[in-house]
């Protein structure tokens, strides 16, 4: 059979795969098969592409129908002239090049046309015969088709109801009928047409993926980044210059707390990746060290999918020189800065051939006999005091990582992987290696009442190694949590620090109506609030407020007395303590309401949001934020009560370009759209309106700041109520409870998913080193209150005490 292959591709598209394939084409696809490739938004001048007798490059602009399309329809780019958020199922200016190039392509051959997605790459050579492979041997077909697959489809031309169908679906769009599907895409359209022609005899076979896999795949596909050609050759080059992002986990902050409690001064590391890791740790390090030396090991470029596989790894790889760059930059940084020095030396390779290098071996095992012979570096004269093992999951390689840092004082490795509960999840026993090494470690019994019905713990009376699984709530891809465990092998050393062992708080919130709500929402606001009257940045100053949460447990006599002994101090309540506070007769300053939802719903609190505000001070100031619903601040406006505007701060208000990456030097792009002015303050600080007060009134230069009504706990709840579920069910979520039961310091108390959120809010904001002096906590025998004494325990024994320090 003859084979015509079609293809459409922009600049973008050339750069990130298709020059890839077209160089693949020319060089391992035999030359009977033709190679048809559409170009839009492209100069080609600019480019020196691939060219064989049997590659066709076809200008889309010359097409008259694809020109007039743009013309007509230009604003269907899936925001409706920035009218709405961004969608892709109504991207139809994204999709109209393919749905041009296959159907020009069809109306011009006789043969099979094979629809190819740019982001397409074949992985061996390519030849009619194994194409042949693909399409059934026994009765003619008109199309041919990949399960749950669109980036392959197949058009037999020689037949006329394949060309009928092309033609319907080039004028589905010519005349403006897509606009009356649900979704405007290629694949969506084209199924619909097909089920239609199904109905009506046309005959179509569809295989599966595994064997469409076995000769080409997606370099969109995260898994196919490491993919080699059929040369050996990697696909898609790694930077020399730039490294990965950084990922960083909870637990994370665990192993950079060890780092800074065993005080180490040479750090080795298995699986090195993009250096964050390693110079976190280094920066942990220096609070106790004028200089660090790190020694790192990784496969870097080297890495494949087969490695991937093997070792169960996920993350994109990074090349050597990129590393080795990041660190020279970190290095003359924290010299510049800090004067501490950072020296470094990275090994490339597979750690089950390279921890087996010369160096390693004798200072490990602490052979100075034949020091004069080894290489002069860093390494030979620094015994290495700390290890982290993460390099792969698989048994073997971190046996071999186990054994060579066996010697070393702590040894922490990384991927101890527990079941999650609620998805009953795990990765396969294959990549347990580190809790399999873990389980293997004998340890000395130190307490009679130790036990081994778990299975996994052994003793040794000789032993000198104690072994800790650390708390953790990171998630892992496919189910399951991921640990650090740590390894003690000096007897002198201290145990590891209580608070480690303590199962921290994670939450993951979102917003609780759509991006688009939101956006409307401060659209509106931005007209209906007095544009002179929105939240400024003010100098700090030493004027008293407080917040006031609405806690089951506040104390109105406390907080009465505390206004009577500070009766200059500014009462900024939430919406829900408002009513309260009134009926006791507190002077309520300021009310912070931030509620995308509608005044007339029904709160979290189970009550109507309208209730709230039956009685209103007309003293009282109310902050409104900008993405609160318009029915609450045209409510405010019929009351006469005076409000104030300010912008809280959530992903959804940046432009769609940066959203979900880090921000840099503070500042954010806003959507331009919004109305939000350019240099506005915004609000950070928390998932909900007590949170984002305690920024409100710092940004307003309070720098004494009382916290009452912060409890984020509550009574037992009944046994009906345990029953009670929460989550978008309708959205495909598997229902959970709606009350939790959680632990701190060895105390136990009901929260709500909700209230979790907010106490991990806590943590964050109790822990920022620029708020401390400036918080004050009022409450006791609550999670809240827990948490406030934990973080003073632990600022009380980090403190450099000023009293006396210069006296001598």
């Amino acid at each position: 059979m003859k084979y015509n292959f079609v293809t459409a591709f922009d600049e973008t598209l050339l750069q990130q795969s298709t020059i890839s394939l077209l160089n693949e084409f020319k060089d391992n696809w035999e030359k009977e098969i033709n190679f048809h490739c559409y170009y839009y938004d492209i100069d080609l001048s600019n480019y020196s592409l691939p060219k064989a007798s049997n590659i066709h490059y076809h200008n889309l602009l010359e097409l008259t129908e694809y020109s007039a399309f743009l013309k007509n329809y230009s604003r269907h780019d899936g925001t409706e002239d920035n009218t709405i958020e961004y969608s892709e199922v109504l991207n139809v200016v994204q999709h109209i090049p393919k749905i041009m190039a296959v159907t020009e392509c069809g109306f011009n051959s006789v043969d099979w046309v094979i629809w190819f997605d740019p982001s397409l790459i074949n992985i061996k050579p390519i030849s009619v015969k194994k194409l042949d492979s693909l399409f059934p041997s026994s009765g003619p077909i008109d199309i041919l088709t990949v399960k749950d697959a669109d980036d392959f489809i197949a058009f037999n031309m020689s037949r006329q109801v394949p060309s009928d169908l092309l033609g319907d679906l080039r004028g589905a769009y010519i005349s403006g009928e897509f606009s009356n599907y649900r979704e405007w895409t290629f694949p969506f359209v084209l199924n619909r047409l097909i089920t239609i022609y199904q109905a009506h005899g046309m005959r179509v076979q569809e295989i599966e993926n595994d064997v469409l896999s076995s000769m080409f795949v997606s370099l969109m596909d995260r898994q196919n980044m490491g993919i080699r050609d059929s040369s050996g050759n990697r696909i898609i080059q790694l930077s020399e210059t730039d490294t990965s992002p950084d990922i960083l986990p909870n637990r994370y902050r665990q192993l950079a707390d060890l780092v800074r409690f065993y005080k180490p001064s040479c750090i080795a590391e298995t699986g090195t990746w993009n250096g964050g890791r390693a110079i976190e740790m280094a920066l942990a390090a220096f609070q106790n060290s004028d200089s660090v030396h790190y020694i790192g090991f990784d496969l870097f470029e080297d890495a494949t999918p087969q490695t991937d596989h093997e070792e169960f790894n996920v993350k994109p790889h990074n090349t050597k020189a990129a590393v080795q760059k990041r660190f020279e930059e970190f290095a003359e940084h924290i010299k510049e800065k800090e004067n501490k020095t950072f020296t470094f030396e990275l090994t490339k390779g597979n750690v089950r051939e390279t921890l087996e290098s010369l160096i390693i071996q004798r200072v490990l095992q602490k052979d100075l006999k034949n020091l004069d012979k080894l290489p002069k570096t860093e390494t030979a004269y620094t015994e290495i005091d700390f290890a982290l093992i993460g390099s792969g999951n698989s048994e073997k390689t971190v046996q071999i990582e186990y054994n060579a840092f066996k010697d070393v004082p702590v040894v922490v490795a990384d991927h101890f992987f527990t079941e999650d509960h609620e998805t009953e999840g795990i990765p396969p026993e294959k990549y347990q290696g580190v809790k399999q090494v873990f389980d293997k470690i004998k340890i000395k019994k130190i307490d009679a009442k130790e036990t081994t019905e778990d299975g996994w713990t052994s003793f040794d009376e000789k032993s000198t190694t104690r072994k800790y699984l650390l708390p953790s709530g990171d998630r892992v891809a496919g189910g399951g949590h991921t640990h650090l465990v740590v390894f003690l092998h000096d007897n002198d050393l201290k145990d590891i620090p209580e608070e480690l062992k303590r199962v921290p708080i994670i939450v993951h919130p979102r917003d609780c109506v759509p991006k688009d709500y939101i956006n409307n929402n401060i659209k509106s606001n931005m007209t209906l609030i007095d544009p002179q009257k929105w939240l400024q940045k003010h100098s700090g100053h030493k004027e008293t407020a407080a917040v006031i949460s609405a806690g089951p447990y506040l104390d109105y006599k406390k907080l009465k007395k505390f206004q009577k002994d500070n009766p200059e101090v500014k009462i900024v309540a939430v919406k829900h303590a408002y009513p309260d506070l009134l009926k006791h007769n507190i002077k309520v300053w300021g009310c912070v309401i931030l509620d995308p939802r509608p005044i007339t719903g029904v709160s979290t609190h189970n009550i109507v949001r309208k209730d709230l505000f039956n009685t209103l001070d007309p003293d009282t100031r109310f902050f409104v934020a900008s993405m609160t619903d318009p029915s609450v601040t045209n409510f405010l406006i019929e009351k006469e009560a005076k409000i104030w505007g300010w912008h809280a701060f959530t992903d959804s208000l940046r432009q769609e370009k940066d959203r979900g990456k880090d921000i840099k030097n503070q500042q954010v792009k806003i959507e331009e759209d919004l109305g939000i002015p350019e240099g506005a303050t915004l609000i950070t600080g928390g998932t909900c309106a007590a949170m984002r007060s305690i920024g409100i009134l710092h940004t307003m230069g309070f720098r004494d700041i009382h916290l009452f009504g912060f409890d984020c706990c509550r009574e037992e709840p009944t046994k009906e109520e345990k029953t009670e579920t929460t989550g978008d069910i309708e959205g495909g979520e598997v229902p959970k409870p709606k009350y939790i039961e959680v632990t701190v310091k060895d105390r136990t108390y009901w929260t709500t998913g909700e209230l979790l959120a907010m106490a991990q809010d806590c943590e964050k904001v109790f822990a920022d080193e620029g708020l401390e002096g400036v918080l004050s906590f009022h409450g006791k025998d609550t999670m809240i209150a827990d948490l406030w004494d934990i973080n003073q325990e632990r600022l009380e024994k980090n403190k450099t005490v000023f009293d006396g320090y210069y006296d001598e």
